[in-house]
This record gives C-alpha cells, sequence and structure tokens, in this order.
C-alpha cells in the first residue's frame, strides 16, 4: 500500500481525531494542516491535550508554522479560504476537508493544481460528481482513478447507511421512522442566547430552540441523516422519516431506527443477519453487543455503529426496532481513514 501525503483542511474535532488516528497506526505522512486559527501554539496545545481523547501518547513540538511527532514535520498554515493554501507546494496526494464545508467542494474544483483526491466531511448536494462512499454500503464500487472527488458523509449517516444496506437487501424496507441522539456541537452555546437561522433552515423560528443552553437541555431538531442517505439509497427519505436531539453530552451518538418491513423475520433470524455480517466484514462498520453499556463505554470506539441487542424487537414479524451507538467523532474519522487507505490501495 502507497504511503501518501496528506493535507488536513480543518483541525477542529475530526481533523485532530484523524491526526491522532493516523498516528496510532502510521499509515499516511501529514504533511500540512490549515485553520482559521492563527494561533499555532494553541493547534499544538489542543492536539496535546483532549478532554475526550486524553492527552496525546508522545511529545507534540512546535516552532513557528512547524509542528513536528515523532520526527514527522507538519507545516501549519492559516487561510480562511482554502483556495489559499498551498496544497501542491506540500506534493499533498490526499486533502481531507474536515471544516465541513459544503462551498470547499467548488472552490478546490477551481484550482488548476490540486491534490490527486479531495475528501470533504460532509454531505454532498452533487451527488452525480461526488462519490459518496460509506462503508458497509458502497465501499467496492470505489474507483480511485475515477472518483476523484469524495464524500465521507456525516456520522448519522456512516453508522445508519450498513444497517439500512442489510435490511433493504435482505427483506426490503416500506417505511420507517430514525431517532437521533446526538452530542452538543461547539456551534451550540452553554447559556441561551442568539441562535442562527442556518442551523435550522427547515421551519420557521425552529432554530431558535439551538440557541439554548447545551449544558441543560435535550433540544430537538431536525437532521439529514436520512437525506444523506438519499446518496447511497436513492428516495430512501421518502420512507424514512428523521427526527433528532441535541443531548447534554459531549461524545457518543445513539438512534432509534423502527422499520416496517417488506418480507417477515424472527427476533432471532434478525440478530443472526447482524452477527453474519460483522464475522465476515473487512473493515470495522458493525459491532454487536448485549452488555448494559452506557453511552461513554462506546467513547473511542472505532466502528460505524455498535447495535445494542437487548432493545432489538420485532412486533407482528415486519416492524423492527434497532437501537445502536457510535462514537460520532472517533468512528466517523476512523472511516475517513479509512477512505484514504482505499486510495493508497488502488494508488
Amino acid at each position: 500500500m502507497k504511503r501518501l501525503r496528506i493535507g488536513i483542511n480543518g483541525f477542529g474535532r475530526i481533523g485532530r481525531a484523524i491526526f491522532r488516528l493516523n498516528h496510532r497506526y502510521d499509515l499516511f505522512d501529514v504533511v500540512a494542516i490549515n485553520d482559521i486559527n492563527p494561533d499555532v501554539a494553541n493547534l499544538a496545545y489542543l492536539l496535546r491535550y483532549d478532554s475526550v481523547h486524553g492527552a496525546f501518547p508522545d511529545p507534540v513540538l512546535q516552532q513557528g508554522n512547524m509542528l513536528s511527532v515523532k520526527g514527522q514535520e507538519t507545516t501549519l498554515h492559516c487561510h480562511a479560504d482554502i483556495r489559499e493554501v498551498p496544497w501542491h507546494a506540500h506534493g499533498v496526494d490526499v486533502l481531507i476537508d474536515a471544516a465541513g464545508l459544503p462551498a470547499n467542494a467548488a472552490a478546490i474544483a477551481s484550482l488548476a493544481k490540486r491534490p490527486g483526491h479531495y475528501i470533504h466531511t460532509h454531505a454532498t448536494d452533487n451527488p452525480a460528481q461526488v462519490k459518496t462512499v460509506v462503508f458497509g454500503v458502497n465501499e467496492g464500487e470505489f474507483e480511485a482513478a475515477r472518483h476523484r472527488v469524495i464524500s465521507a458523509s456525516i456520522c448519522d449517516t456512516v453508522a445508519l447507511g450498513p444497517i439500512l444496506k442489510l435490511m433493504q437487501d435482505r427483506y426490503g424496507i416500506e417505511c420507517g421512522f430514525l431517532t437521533t441522539l446526538h452530542p452538543w456541537l461547539a456551534a451550540q452555546n452553554l447559556m441561551d442566547g442568539h441562535a442562527d437561522a442556518a442551523r435550522a433552515p427547515d421551519a420557521a423560528q425552529s432554530h431558535y430552540a439551538l440557541g439554548r443552553s447545551a449544558i441543560n437541555n435535550l433540544i430537538p431538531k431536525a437532521t439529514t441523516a436520512v437525506m444523506a442517505a438519499d446518496a447511497l439509497f436513492p428516495g430512501i427519505s421518502g420512507k424514512i422519516e428523521s427526527f433528532s436531539y441535541r443531548v447534554p453530552t459531549n461524545i457518543v451518538s445513539s438512534a432509534v431506527l423502527n422499520l416496517v418491513l417488506s418480507d417477515a423475520v424472527s427476533k432471532e433470524g434478525l440478530i443472526d443477519l447482524f452477527h453474519g455480517f460483522a464475522r465476515t466484514q473487512t473493515w470495522n462498520i458493525l459491532e454487536n453487543s448485549v452488555e448494559p453499556k452506557v453511552s461513554l463505554d462506546y467513547s473511542g470506539n472505532a466502528f460505524s455503529a455498535a447495535l445494542d441487542h437487548r432493545w432489538t424487537t420485532v412486533k407482528n414479524g415486519r416492524n423492527i426496532r434497532l437501537v445502536y451507538w457510535y462514537d460520532n467523532e472517533w468512528g466517523y474519522s476512523a472511516r475517513v481513514v479509512d477512505i484514504v487507505r482505499l486510495i493508497a490501495q488502488q494508488a
């Protein structure tokens, strides 16, 4: 497998998780990082110490705009416009845009000299031009020579996708409901305050709730988890309604998926299907558990989703309920790293 040179745009929660994962498995060289924070010492500090993932396991050295970990040097940049970063000069093979800004994909496409592959951590609104890759759904379709711009989708869809794939292929899906419980995000407020309408553009004034204190409330909101899955299962958002709560915790999401299947199934048959998939999977996609775990027990879990079969239920043969957990930072970032591995395998 070729050792690729990687650039990371956005050194926030996902960008730093990707850096940590690469450090653990030593898969590629991170040669350039761009972030809007101009304080490079602060970026190094945030890598050294993390309230969720703990202290970085090796010394993180910073001098000027250079970051050094175990002899591997990374140049730090500070540009608001992703196009202003000299990715080409750093010999970047794959640019991971961890900022999650949809507009960056169009900006990168306008560059005459751009990295060979571009991965953005956001659902695409242009599935005809951007290849969405979700492991357990369509990673086998990926062709590095043809798919240069790639969407890693969103954490909720990365967890949901392989479950929907199994259900659709084996039983067929008539309709359903998805409820996700997602930890707070950095854009939320510690105390009640101003809310940005862009956070919930689907309904008048519904965004006001996201201006309320994240640490004191369960905050109901719309979610794009199923809409993003349309890139994988065209029309699935017309079958499944989704809804979400932002919850007062800082890591690990959970979801309750209720489906009406086309074909009948037993609880035992359903659980056996998931265990069979887990035994043959090549990547860390689905995990199965019946242990009485709580959310923090899944912190640092690298699987896309962990099914909690204590709550797996079948009614009247075709109505099922599934409960699953996923580390919305670590598990998602692990799949972004896996996309780089796919590229490297075909290089």
